[in-house]
């Protein structure tokens, strides 16, 4: 698709339609903070490589095909080579942090680019805590950074496409079901009445297709939850702690630490 003047921009390694912050490149790894105008309107467009974003400010609306999206701050995105998008109306100070993989990167570990139905998936919970730790070794840039990153970027490409490749049908039910009801207590026992599957097979084989039990993902999707609230700056952290059925504040900066790698306050200075 193309829009009404026949104009496709192709964006290769390291390029985007916004302003250059910050950027690092390392071993196919291209790590990017790009800042966008109030308002302005992109060409219809691609990129060469697949990226993760995690908005920091503000945010557009994305058009995909007949799609239109709100993309918000404080959200993850994925974006598959060659999908062709355009990005209206950018609110005033709008920062994208950005996490692309070149084909070096991809042949050196013998990765798998993440399937382009993850664009479009319900959530990008699998991907948000891995992305926020990049970012954070992307600022923080000591001797350490680079080993960290190229750890970290592994396992979040393994993450995603050991569930879309290796996983059964319910996976995907269980997922939706989880982030549907992230906010109420759940019990095993009704989340497998919820999903007619025995709770030792979820027992089972939740950890092998998530990396984690399903407590753990819970609070990673209230962590989620939380991100856009802390970008945001009009609630505390207490009341942020309670928005999210967390106990109270320190029971969520432990929390949010031990999933993302830094302090609730570290991730809203940046």
């Amino acid at each position: 698709m193309e829009n009404e003047n026949n104009k496709l921009l192709v964006l290769e390694a390291g390029k985007y339609i916004g302003n250059e912050v910050s950027q690092s490149s390392f071993a196919g790894i291209i790590t990017s903070d790009i800042y966008y105008e109030a308002g302005i309107i992109s060409d219809w467009h691609c990129h060469q490589n697949p990226h993760f974003s995690h908005i920091l400010n503000g945010g557009s609306v994305e058009i995909r095909q007949n799609e239109k999206n709100r993309q918000q701050q404080g959200t993850s995105l994925y974006y598959y080579p060659g999908i062709i998008h355009q990005n209206i109306g950018y609110i005033k100070g709008t920062r994208i942090f950005n996490l692309e993989f070149t084909e070096d990167f991809l042949t050196k570990y013998d990765l798998n680019v993440p399937d382009e139905s993850c664009m479009f998936s319900h959530g990008i919970q699998w991907g948000t805590s891995g992305l926020v730790k990049i970012m954070g070794e992307h600022y923080l840039d000591d001797q350490q950074s680079i080993l960290a990153m190229e750890q970290l970027s592994i396992l979040l490409l393994t993450c995603t496409t050991t569930i879309k490749c290796m996983g059964p049908a319910w996976i995907f039910r269980i997922k939706d079901f989880l982030y549907d009801h992230w906010n109420i207590p759940l019990s095993l026992s009704y989340i497998s009445e919820e999903m007619n599957l025995h709770p030792v097979t979820i027992s089972r084989y939740f950890p092998q297709y998530f990396g984690c039990t399903i407590g753990d993902y819970l609070r990673r999707i209230k962590i989620e939850k939380a991100l856009p609230m802390i970008r945001s700056k009009k609630q505390s952290l207490t009341e942020i702690a309670f928005n999210c059925g967390f106990a109270d504040q320190a029971h969520f900066i432990k929390t949010y630490k031990r999933f993302m790698g830094i302090t609730p306050s570290q991730y809203q200075r940046m």
